[in-house]
Protein backbone atom coordinates (compact mmCIF):
# COMPACT_ATOMS: atom_id res chain seq x y z
CA UNK A 1 0.00 0.00 0.00
CA UNK A 2 1.24 3.60 -1.08
CA UNK A 3 -0.42 6.38 1.39
CA UNK A 4 -0.12 9.96 0.58
CA UNK A 5 -0.38 12.20 2.88
CA UNK A 6 -0.88 15.30 0.56
CA UNK A 7 0.15 16.65 -2.76
CA UNK A 8 3.93 17.18 -3.44
CA UNK A 9 5.13 14.02 -2.06
CA UNK A 10 5.77 11.94 -5.41
CA UNK A 11 2.93 9.58 -5.81
CA UNK A 12 2.60 10.31 -9.29
CA UNK A 13 6.41 9.19 -9.75
CA UNK A 14 6.60 6.26 -7.83
CA UNK A 15 3.12 4.61 -9.80
CA UNK A 16 5.16 5.69 -12.59
CA UNK A 17 8.07 3.89 -11.53
CA UNK A 18 6.39 0.80 -10.53
CA UNK A 19 4.67 0.57 -14.33
CA UNK A 20 8.16 0.71 -15.56
CA UNK A 21 9.59 -2.29 -13.39
CA UNK A 22 6.95 -4.66 -13.91
CA UNK A 23 6.74 -3.30 -17.64
CA UNK A 24 10.76 -4.54 -17.94
CA UNK A 25 9.91 -8.08 -16.41
CA UNK A 26 6.75 -8.25 -19.08
CA UNK A 27 4.55 -7.91 -16.60
CA UNK A 28 0.72 -7.19 -17.38
CA UNK A 29 -0.54 -3.95 -15.19
CA UNK A 30 -4.04 -2.78 -14.46
CA UNK A 31 -4.55 0.76 -13.34
CA UNK A 32 -7.83 1.74 -12.02
CA UNK A 33 -9.68 4.50 -10.15
CA UNK A 34 -13.16 3.86 -8.34
CA UNK A 35 -14.36 7.54 -10.25
CA UNK A 36 -13.81 8.13 -13.76
CA UNK A 37 -12.76 11.56 -13.52
CA UNK A 38 -9.83 10.36 -11.25
CA UNK A 39 -9.28 7.39 -13.72
CA UNK A 40 -9.28 9.90 -16.17
CA UNK A 41 -6.48 11.77 -14.10
CA UNK A 42 -4.13 8.42 -13.53
CA UNK A 43 -4.48 8.17 -17.62
CA UNK A 44 -3.10 11.79 -18.10
CA UNK A 45 -0.29 11.51 -15.36
CA UNK A 46 1.07 8.33 -16.27
CA UNK A 47 0.52 7.71 -20.04
CA UNK A 48 -1.26 4.18 -19.47
CA UNK A 49 -4.89 3.41 -19.82
CA UNK A 50 -6.60 3.58 -16.36
CA UNK A 51 -10.24 1.88 -15.62
CA UNK A 52 -13.36 2.66 -13.57
CA UNK A 53 -13.69 -0.32 -10.91
CA UNK A 54 -17.43 -0.80 -12.63
CA UNK A 55 -16.10 -0.83 -15.89
CA UNK A 56 -12.79 -3.13 -14.67
CA UNK A 57 -15.30 -5.43 -13.15
CA UNK A 58 -17.96 -4.96 -15.65
CA UNK A 59 -20.47 -4.19 -13.29
CA UNK A 60 -20.64 -0.51 -15.46
CA UNK A 61 -24.33 -1.06 -15.77
CA UNK A 62 -25.20 -2.13 -12.42
CA UNK A 63 -26.32 1.02 -9.45
CA UNK A 64 -24.90 1.16 -6.31
CA UNK A 65 -27.96 0.84 -4.87
CA UNK A 66 -28.08 -2.90 -6.11
CA UNK A 67 -24.29 -2.88 -5.04
CA UNK A 68 -24.66 -2.28 -1.35
CA UNK A 69 -27.34 -5.16 -1.30
CA UNK A 70 -24.20 -7.13 -1.85
CA UNK A 71 -26.62 -9.83 -4.14
CA UNK A 72 -25.00 -13.27 -4.77
CA UNK A 73 -26.00 -13.40 -8.43
CA UNK A 74 -23.74 -10.27 -9.35
CA UNK A 75 -20.89 -11.55 -10.87
CA UNK A 76 -16.90 -10.07 -11.71
CA UNK A 77 -14.78 -10.63 -14.20
CA UNK A 78 -11.59 -12.01 -13.12
CA UNK A 79 -9.07 -10.01 -13.67
CA UNK A 80 -6.16 -10.90 -15.87
CA UNK A 81 -3.21 -8.83 -14.64
CA UNK A 82 0.11 -9.26 -12.71
CA UNK A 83 -0.42 -6.35 -10.92
CA UNK A 84 -3.53 -4.63 -9.95
CA UNK A 85 -2.97 -0.74 -9.24
CA UNK A 86 -5.75 1.49 -7.60
CA UNK A 87 -5.60 4.86 -6.91
CA UNK A 88 -7.75 7.52 -4.65
CA UNK A 89 -9.01 4.28 -2.71
CA UNK A 90 -10.58 6.53 0.33
CA UNK A 91 -13.39 6.82 -2.35
CA UNK A 92 -13.50 3.09 -2.36
CA UNK A 93 -16.23 1.81 0.02
CA UNK A 94 -17.27 -1.91 1.36
CA UNK A 95 -18.72 -2.94 -1.41
CA UNK A 96 -16.89 -1.91 -4.50
CA UNK A 97 -13.65 -3.52 -2.42
CA UNK A 98 -15.49 -7.15 -1.50
CA UNK A 99 -15.71 -7.14 -5.72
CA UNK A 100 -12.69 -6.35 -6.40
CA UNK A 101 -10.68 -8.63 -4.31
CA UNK A 102 -13.48 -11.50 -5.56
CA UNK A 103 -12.09 -10.52 -8.86
CA UNK A 104 -8.54 -10.76 -8.38
CA UNK A 105 -6.45 -14.08 -9.19
CA UNK A 106 -4.01 -15.48 -6.52
CA UNK A 107 -0.64 -14.28 -7.01
CA UNK A 108 -1.99 -11.32 -8.41
CA UNK A 109 -0.04 -8.27 -6.48
CA UNK A 110 -2.38 -5.04 -5.63
CA UNK A 111 -0.92 -1.36 -4.88
CA UNK A 112 -3.47 0.46 -3.07
CA UNK A 113 -2.75 4.16 -3.31
CA UNK A 114 -4.56 6.85 -1.10
CA UNK A 115 -4.67 9.61 1.12
CA UNK A 116 -6.00 8.41 4.43
CA UNK A 117 -6.86 12.39 5.40
CA UNK A 118 -9.59 12.55 2.73
CA UNK A 119 -12.85 12.28 3.24
CA UNK A 120 -14.11 8.24 3.96
CA UNK A 121 -16.15 7.42 0.75
CA UNK A 122 -19.68 7.95 0.66
CA UNK A 123 -20.62 4.62 0.74
CA UNK A 124 -20.49 2.54 3.96
CA UNK A 125 -17.06 1.62 5.43
CA UNK A 126 -13.68 3.39 5.76
CA UNK A 127 -11.88 1.33 4.16
CA UNK A 128 -8.35 2.77 3.01
CA UNK A 129 -8.06 4.00 6.80
CA UNK A 130 -9.48 0.25 8.08
CA UNK A 131 -6.92 -1.33 6.12
CA UNK A 132 -3.82 0.93 7.48
CA UNK A 133 -5.09 0.69 10.99
CA UNK A 134 -5.19 -3.17 10.63
CA UNK A 135 -1.14 -3.17 10.10
CA UNK A 136 -1.41 -6.11 7.99
CA UNK A 137 -0.04 -5.01 4.95
CA UNK A 138 3.19 -3.30 4.16
CA UNK A 139 2.57 -0.08 3.90
CA UNK A 140 4.62 3.11 2.79
CA UNK A 141 3.92 6.53 3.77
CA UNK A 142 4.71 9.48 1.54
CA UNK A 143 5.36 12.48 4.08
CA UNK A 144 8.13 14.11 2.61
CA UNK A 145 7.13 17.66 0.51
CA UNK A 146 9.66 18.35 -2.52
CA UNK A 147 11.35 21.64 -3.55
CA UNK A 148 8.93 22.88 -6.08
CA UNK A 149 5.75 21.69 -3.88
CA UNK A 150 7.42 23.25 -0.76
CA UNK A 151 6.61 26.62 -2.42
CA UNK A 152 3.17 26.54 -1.85
CA UNK A 153 1.52 27.66 1.40
CA UNK A 154 -1.59 25.21 0.39
CA UNK A 155 0.92 22.66 0.39
CA UNK A 156 2.63 23.28 3.68
CA UNK A 157 -0.90 25.16 5.02
CA UNK A 158 -2.16 20.76 4.46
CA UNK A 159 0.35 19.52 6.07
CA UNK A 160 0.46 21.62 9.02
CA UNK A 161 -3.59 21.09 9.50
CA UNK A 162 -3.37 17.34 9.54
CA UNK A 163 -0.41 18.03 12.38
CA UNK A 164 -2.83 19.85 13.99
CA UNK A 165 -0.93 22.84 14.19
CA UNK A 166 -2.33 26.53 12.72
CA UNK A 167 -1.51 28.32 9.57
CA UNK A 168 1.51 30.12 8.46
CA UNK A 169 2.35 33.46 10.45
CA UNK A 170 3.30 36.38 8.53
CA UNK A 171 6.75 35.80 10.72
CA UNK A 172 7.23 32.52 9.41
CA UNK A 173 6.84 33.65 5.49
CA UNK A 174 9.90 33.55 3.05
CA UNK A 175 9.90 35.40 -0.36
CA UNK A 176 9.93 32.09 -1.98
CA UNK A 177 6.42 30.90 -0.45
CA UNK A 178 3.67 31.96 -3.59
CA UNK A 179 1.19 33.90 -2.59
CA UNK A 180 -1.41 31.36 -3.18
CA UNK A 181 -3.63 30.87 -0.17
CA UNK A 182 -6.04 33.35 2.04
CA UNK A 183 -7.61 33.29 4.99
CA UNK A 184 -11.02 34.94 5.83
CA UNK A 185 -12.30 34.69 9.21
CA UNK A 186 -16.01 35.56 9.15
CA UNK A 187 -19.06 34.59 11.63
CA UNK A 188 -21.76 36.41 9.52
CA UNK A 189 -23.72 34.22 6.83
CA UNK A 190 -24.40 37.07 4.74
CA UNK A 191 -21.01 38.44 4.42
CA UNK A 192 -19.83 35.02 3.85
CA UNK A 193 -22.25 34.52 1.13
CA UNK A 194 -20.77 38.58 -0.06
CA UNK A 195 -16.98 37.85 0.06
CA UNK A 196 -17.99 34.47 -2.01
CA UNK A 197 -19.95 36.31 -4.72
CA UNK A 198 -17.44 39.09 -5.03
CA UNK A 199 -14.31 36.83 -5.08
CA UNK A 200 -15.90 35.06 -7.93
CA UNK A 201 -16.69 37.81 -9.86
CA UNK A 202 -13.65 39.70 -10.36
CA UNK A 203 -12.12 40.70 -7.20
CA UNK A 204 -9.71 38.39 -7.38
CA UNK A 205 -8.53 39.38 -10.31
CA UNK A 206 -6.38 41.55 -7.93
CA UNK A 207 -4.00 38.54 -7.38
CA UNK A 208 -3.87 37.34 -11.07
CA UNK A 209 -5.58 37.12 -14.13
CA UNK A 210 -7.96 34.75 -12.80
CA UNK A 211 -11.16 34.05 -14.93
CA UNK A 212 -14.35 32.05 -12.78
CA UNK A 213 -15.10 29.17 -15.78
CA UNK A 214 -11.40 28.87 -16.39
CA UNK A 215 -9.59 28.93 -13.30
CA UNK A 216 -12.44 29.51 -10.06
CA UNK A 217 -13.83 26.71 -8.25
CA UNK A 218 -16.15 27.34 -5.13
CA UNK A 219 -16.22 24.46 -2.46
CA UNK A 220 -18.54 24.10 0.30
CA UNK A 221 -19.02 21.31 2.74
CA UNK A 222 -22.65 20.64 2.39
CA UNK A 223 -25.63 20.34 -0.59
CA UNK A 224 -28.43 22.35 1.70
CA UNK A 225 -28.03 25.74 4.22
CA UNK A 226 -27.72 29.24 3.09
CA UNK A 227 -23.92 28.18 2.07
CA UNK A 228 -24.80 24.83 0.59
CA UNK A 229 -23.79 23.93 -2.83
CA UNK A 230 -27.84 24.29 -4.11
CA UNK A 231 -28.20 27.96 -3.17
CA UNK A 232 -24.37 29.24 -3.40
CA UNK A 233 -24.83 27.89 -7.19
CA UNK A 234 -28.38 30.29 -7.66
CA UNK A 235 -26.08 32.87 -6.05
CA UNK A 236 -22.85 32.18 -8.39
CA UNK A 237 -25.09 31.45 -11.79
CA UNK A 238 -27.15 34.95 -10.89
CA UNK A 239 -23.42 36.78 -10.62
CA UNK A 240 -21.60 35.38 -12.92
CA UNK A 241 -23.97 34.51 -15.57
CA UNK A 242 -27.38 36.32 -15.33
CA UNK A 243 -30.42 36.09 -17.89
CA UNK A 244 -30.02 37.73 -20.92
CA UNK A 245 -32.26 38.09 -24.04
CA UNK A 246 -29.74 36.51 -26.54
CA UNK A 247 -29.41 33.88 -23.83
CA UNK A 248 -31.31 30.46 -23.99
CA UNK A 249 -32.86 28.41 -20.37
CA UNK A 250 -33.98 25.14 -20.10
CA UNK A 251 -35.77 24.64 -17.06
CA UNK A 252 -35.32 21.47 -15.10
CA UNK A 253 -37.31 20.17 -12.25
CA UNK A 254 -36.99 23.56 -10.25
CA UNK A 255 -33.27 24.54 -11.71
CA UNK A 256 -32.27 26.42 -14.40
CA UNK A 257 -29.85 25.25 -17.38
CA UNK A 258 -29.06 28.73 -18.73
CA UNK A 259 -26.03 28.95 -22.00
CA UNK A 260 -22.69 30.11 -20.43
CA UNK A 261 -23.41 28.06 -17.50
CA UNK A 262 -20.41 25.69 -15.83
CA UNK A 263 -21.73 22.54 -15.45
CA UNK A 264 -21.23 18.81 -13.90
CA UNK A 265 -21.36 15.39 -15.07
CA UNK A 266 -23.05 13.29 -11.81
CA UNK A 267 -23.08 9.95 -13.31
CA UNK A 268 -21.14 7.85 -15.29
CA UNK A 269 -22.67 7.73 -18.67
CA UNK A 270 -20.45 5.10 -20.98
CA UNK A 271 -23.22 5.24 -23.60
CA UNK A 272 -23.48 8.71 -24.64
CA UNK A 273 -21.52 9.90 -27.31
CA UNK A 274 -19.17 12.59 -27.86
CA UNK A 275 -16.73 14.51 -30.03
CA UNK A 276 -13.80 16.68 -30.60
CA UNK A 277 -13.00 18.86 -33.70
CA UNK A 278 -9.89 19.95 -32.20
CA UNK A 279 -6.42 19.26 -32.95
CA UNK A 280 -8.44 16.62 -35.56
CA UNK A 281 -12.00 14.93 -35.57
CA UNK A 282 -11.99 12.36 -33.17
CA UNK A 283 -15.68 10.44 -31.52
CA UNK A 284 -15.72 8.32 -28.95
CA UNK A 285 -18.21 7.24 -26.31
CA UNK A 286 -18.42 8.16 -22.83
CA UNK A 287 -18.67 11.00 -20.20
CA UNK A 288 -18.11 10.14 -16.13
CA UNK A 289 -18.82 11.54 -13.25
CA UNK A 290 -17.37 14.89 -12.11
CA UNK A 291 -16.23 16.00 -15.51
CA UNK A 292 -16.88 19.54 -15.99
CA UNK A 293 -18.03 21.79 -18.92
CA UNK A 294 -19.81 24.39 -19.69
CA UNK A 295 -23.50 25.19 -21.69
CA UNK A 296 -22.43 26.21 -25.12
CA UNK A 297 -26.15 26.41 -26.51
CA UNK A 298 -29.98 25.04 -26.13
CA UNK A 299 -31.64 24.01 -29.52
CA UNK A 300 -35.56 24.50 -28.39
CA UNK A 301 -36.58 22.62 -31.39
CA UNK A 302 -34.60 19.51 -30.97
CA UNK A 303 -34.71 19.66 -27.35
CA UNK A 304 -31.32 19.30 -26.82
CA UNK A 305 -28.60 20.89 -24.58
CA UNK A 306 -24.76 21.32 -26.39
CA UNK A 307 -21.83 20.84 -23.51
CA UNK A 308 -18.57 21.32 -24.22
CA UNK A 309 -16.11 19.89 -21.60
CA UNK A 310 -12.55 20.98 -20.47
CA UNK A 311 -10.84 17.85 -22.31
CA UNK A 312 -12.76 19.35 -25.71
CA UNK A 313 -15.63 16.84 -26.00
CA UNK A 314 -18.55 18.07 -27.03
CA UNK A 315 -21.93 16.25 -26.08
CA UNK A 316 -25.47 16.78 -26.85
CA UNK A 317 -27.86 15.84 -23.70
CA UNK A 318 -31.52 14.98 -24.43
CA UNK A 319 -33.76 17.26 -22.44
CA UNK A 320 -34.20 14.39 -20.56
CA UNK A 321 -30.96 13.38 -19.83
CA UNK A 322 -30.89 16.56 -17.39
CA UNK A 323 -30.71 14.92 -14.44
CA UNK A 324 -27.17 13.72 -15.29
CA UNK A 325 -25.64 16.79 -14.81
CA UNK A 326 -25.90 20.04 -12.21
CA UNK A 327 -24.24 22.96 -12.15
CA UNK A 328 -20.73 23.10 -10.67
CA UNK A 329 -20.15 27.03 -9.78
CA UNK A 330 -20.03 25.78 -6.14
CA UNK A 331 -19.23 21.72 -5.50
CA UNK A 332 -19.18 19.59 -2.39
CA UNK A 333 -16.01 18.74 -0.68
CA UNK A 334 -16.74 14.58 -2.06
CA UNK A 335 -17.45 16.53 -5.53
CA UNK A 336 -14.06 18.02 -5.19
CA UNK A 337 -12.44 14.82 -4.56
CA UNK A 338 -13.18 12.68 -7.28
Amino acid sequence: MLSQEDLGTGKTTIIKTIIELYKKEEKKVVLCAPTGRAAKRMTQTTGEEAKTLHRLLEIGKTSSEELQEVIEDIQVAPLDADVIIVDEVSMVDIFLMNYLLKAIYKGTKLVLVGDANQLPSVGPGNVLKDIINSEKITMITLNKIFRQAAQSKIVLNSHKVNEGLSFFTKEEETPELLKDFFFIAENSKIKILENIVSLSNGRLKNYGNYDFIKNIQVISPTKKGELGTKELNKCLQAAINPPEDNKKERKYIDIIFREGDRIMQIKNNYDIYWEKHEPSLEMGKGVFNGEYGSIVSINEIEKKIKIKFDDEKIVWYNYEELDQIEHSYCITVHKAQR
